[in-house]
Order: C-alpha cells, then structure tokens, then sequence
C-alpha cells in the first residue's frame, strides 16, 4: 500500500485528469494541480514570485510524443514584483530577462524577453518555448512538471550582467498548450524579434539561421513601489508618476535623435550552449546589409544563446538606441 493512503478520507475526490489535446489558460483549472513560488491566477495560470516556479499538470498518456507550448510574457507589473524583491540599484535601466524552461528534470527550452520605452508606457514582451516530450516521459503518475528558472551556468564576458538577476520573479505563465503528435493544426507562429540584441535557438531545427540587426529604443526606467510613508500618499504619487514618464520620454527623444544605423561589418555573434555552460561555434556565412546567415552546428544539445556585439562604439543603456536582433524567414 503506498504510503499516505491513511490520510484519505470518504470526502476526497480523485484529481481530474487532462485529455489531449487541451489548452491550459486559468491558474483555477483542475489540470493544474501543483504549484511551487508561483501565485496563481485567473486569466492567467500564475505569476512566478521564486525562482525556479514549478506548475504540475495531471494529463492522461496517449501513447505518442506530446508537443507542449508554453507562453511567457512579461508586462509593467512583473518588472514591479522583481524590482521590489530584488532591490536593484535605482539608476540600473531595465535589462532583458533570460530563463531557461525544464520539464521532466531536463533543459529543454529558454527564452528571452525584454519589454521596449514607448513615449508613455513600456510595451510588454511576449515569448512562447515549444519543445517535445517523448511518449514514456510522463511517469508513473502522469504528472507533467514545467519549470521557470534563471540559468544555472556561468554566462560569457559577452553576456553576463546583460539580463536581469533572478530573471523568473515576476514573469506571467499566460497558458500551457499539449498536443499529441503528430496533430493536424501547426502553432501560430511566435514572434520574430526580442528587442535585444539575444536570441534563443532551440536544440530542434536546421543548423542555418538567418538574422537581421537593428536598432530600437532603449529599455525603460525600472519602476518602483514607493517605501516611504510620505511617497505612499496620493500628492506624492502622483508626483511621481509624472516624473517618471517624463523620464521616460527624455529617454525615448535622446534614443530618437541619435539616430544610430548599423555596420553590419562591425557585427560579432557569439553562442552559448544553455545546459552546459560550454562556447558553440557559429560561422556568419553570409552579411547582406544589416541580415546575417549563421551557421551552428547540429548537433546541438540544448539551447543555444546567440549574442550579438558591435565593436569601435559604446551604446549608452538609458539613452541610446540598443541592438535588437530578430529571426528573418528564408
């Protein structure tokens, strides 16, 4: 008998338990049964507030490989949630976000999300990391467990204390999509660009990528909660409030006026591989204007990294236009 059978009572019901194909989009839905440091919701399945946040789903096996899309997104109030609990310096512009997706104890996705300065407000970011799981991946219980958490490696000169510390606090888990394979209807396809000069390269698919470079506005100042008991009243606030968005569109002028292009010659790309740790060779075969063709080996064991610096010029973080990187159809 397994253990923890006695505490069952007559008033217990059995858990429900998902058919496949099912689109998981409400934190109070009865397919989702465990939850570890994520606050969950109601048109969303939850917010992480720890890192990693874990969510465990009850779905019934078919048999077959299950394709499983997550959507992520980041918007004004998580960047409030992580600026409250990580404190970070005041005067620090909001940088990218880099988390890694583990389902079934592996790596298996990452995704890189960084919200962009508009004149009033801050556009949200929006990411979806699909991947596949095999058909005995599952267990014994049926339980499928995804996991939101920061890198666990050391990143490059290149990248390190570009993105954001404890880059889970705060993100959005919008919906959990599972498909058994093979299934008529494709994904809609996610968005091509991350606003940053990073991108993510799933372990599946062909070894060529092209890319295109360009510039966008700078990322935003980091909202923050007021602490004080004089900056919680209502003068105060708004006070604040207005200094805040006119920093926010000095920022977005400044970027404007600058008017940066850029020199495809002086690009450098750089790759990561996200489960390891260790450099992955990439090979730009090809520069028309501001398009790069790479290619990265493919054998590639989890999801790689692309970083892209530009040499002989400094950006400013708050009020330059930044690298923006984006995937381009062939």
């Amino acid at each position: 008998m397994p253990v923890g059978t006695w505490f069952g009572t007559e008033f217990d019901v059995p858990h429900p338990v998902s058919e496949l194909p099912t689109v998981v989009s409400g934190g109070q839905q009865g397919a989702l049964c465990v939850v570890d440091q994520l606050v969950r919701g109601h048109q969303i399945i939850g917010r992480a507030v720890g890192d990693p946040a874990t969510i465990g789903l009850k779905v019934r096996p078919v048999g077959l490989p299950v394709r499983v899309a997550v959507t992520l997104q980041l918007d004004d109030a998580g960047t409030r949630w992580w600026a409250n609990r990580a404190k970070p310096d005041p005067a620090q512009p909001e940088r990218p976000r880099l988390v890694v997706l583990s389902s079934q104890g592996r790596v298996r996705g990452a995704a890189v999300l960084a919200r962009r300065q508009g004149w009033l407000r801050a556009g949200g970011s929006i990411q979806t990391v699909t991947f596949t799981l095999g058909a005995d991946e599952l267990g014994d219980d049926d339980l499928l467990l995804v996991e939101l958490s920061a890198p666990r490696v050391d990143l490059p000169d290149w990248a390190a204390d570009r993105f954001s510390a404890r880059s889970a606090i705060g993100l959005r888990i919008d919906r959990v999509r599972l498909d058994p394979l093979p299934c008529p209807d494709q994904l809609p396809p996610g968005p091509a660009g991350t606003g940053c000069p990073f991108l993510v390269v799933p372990p599946e698919g062909p070894a060529d990528r092209r890319i295109g470079v360009g510039t966008v506005p700078p990322a935003p100042p980091l909202p923050r909660n007021p602490t004080r008991s004089y900056a919680k009243r209502k003068p105060a606030r708004a006070a604040l409030k207005v200094l805040r968005t006119a920093r926010r569109a000095a920022g977005r002028a400044s970027a404007e006026a600058t008017g940066d292009r850029v020199r495809a010659d002086d690009l450098t790309v750089h790759a990561v591989d996200l489960v390891d740790g260790t450099p992955v060779p990439v090979q730009v075969t090809g520069r028309h204007g501001e398009i790069l063709d790479l290619r990265l080996p493919a054998d590639r064991r989890g999801p790689v990294l692309l970083g892209v610096t530009e040499g002989g010029e400094f950006r400013r973080e708050r009020t330059a236009r930044q690298l923006a990187c984006r995937f381009e159809t062939e």
